[in-house]
């Protein structure tokens, strides 16, 4: 559940209540582009565990593969929204439902039946079981010829100092198949590294096969092969940022789903990013399939 205030969080009378999460953000992301997801996750017993539930299932996200955990509370965090669209966040996340995610959430024939699997490391870094369940997910993946995606999604505040968070990447990596890192935020603090190309080259050469660096408001970054390719953002005036990096993974995951080259694939992302912080809301700001079509195909039916 996410409650965010205006301006200086301390002094805030009132709060707007909504539902998102960067996976969750992504699902939604995706499904309004047109392809099928499923979102593995726990719920807990609260008050707004039931409508956390309808809310996904309204976006169109399947959620049959969603577990309960009795005695389990939604996750919380609260933003603040500074100027020029950015955010600031506070978590209170550890011990929720979510937090109580395992191996034995891992759906196999989910797994064997999907396209992509995709995991963030604010998931890996909620708890030790949680951690291995996206472990499981992937090497089941691996075992069954199903690409693997993962976005670091460095969050500070649930790990124990960067070398947790270190030790739970390189834990991952030999089971990746696309990468989807945002500099300097989510390499800096965990393998030291800032510029495209460095980060280019250290996840080639742990023989991840795709790397695609965001580098924010800039667009992004995409190798394959050693190939480098630079993809421009849209020019636009941002309002809300929030979960643009999520936008963009999942306008890439939906191209990958729906076998678009390696370079549409972050052309829908770029504009899915793109026209998210231009509306307000992480899930309300999120584009339909016509708008982003439009920018990136000669006819919005295409795919």
């Amino acid at each position: 559940m996410e409650l965010s205030a205006d301006g200086d969080i301390r002094q805030a009378s009132t709060f707007n209540k909504t539902y998102a999460g960067d996976a969750y953000n992504t699902a939604v992301a995706a499904t309004r582009l047109g392809s099928r997801v499923s979102f593995l996750s726990r719920l807990g017993q609260d008050p707004f565990a039931a409508d956390l539930y309808d809310t996904i299932q309204r976006e169109g996200v399947d959620v049959t593969h969603m577990r309960t955990w009795p005695d389990g509370f939604t996750g919380l965090y609260l933003a603040e929204n500074l100027k020029e669209g950015g955010r600031d966040f506070y978590y209170y996340r550890k011990g929720s439902a979510a937090s109580h995610l395992s191996e034995d959430d891992i759906d196999v024939k989910l797994i064997k039946s999907s396209k992509i699997v995709y995991a963030t490391g604010i998931t890996m870094g909620l708890s030790t079981s949680a951690r291995k369940a996206v472990k499981k997910a992937f090497q089941v993946a691996r075992e069954n010829n199903v690409i693997t995606a993962f976005d670091p999604n460095f969050r500070e505040q649930l790990w124990d100092g960067s070398e947790d968070a270190f030790d739970a990447l390189n834990e991952i990596l030999p089971l990746v198949d696309v990468i989807l890192p945002s500099v300097p935020d989510d390499t800096l603090p965990v393998i030291g590294l800032s510029r495209p190309e460095q980060v280019i080259d250290y996840f080639a050469f742990k023989d991840v096969k795709v790397v695609v660096v965001k580098v924010g408001g800039d667009g992004c970054y995409l190798s394959y092969k050693r190939e480098v390719q630079y993809i421009p953002s849209l020019k636009i005036q941002a309002v809300d940022t929030t979960g643009a990096g999520d936008a963009f993974n999942g306008g890439f995951l939906h191209g990958l789903a729906t076998n678009q080259s390696l370079l549409d694939c972050a052309r829908l992302g770029v504009t899915t990013a793109g026209l998210k912080v231009q509306n307000p809301g992480t899930i309300k700001g999120l584009p339909n399939r016509e708008s982003v079509y439009s920018r990136v195909f000669a006819s919005p039916l295409k795919a």
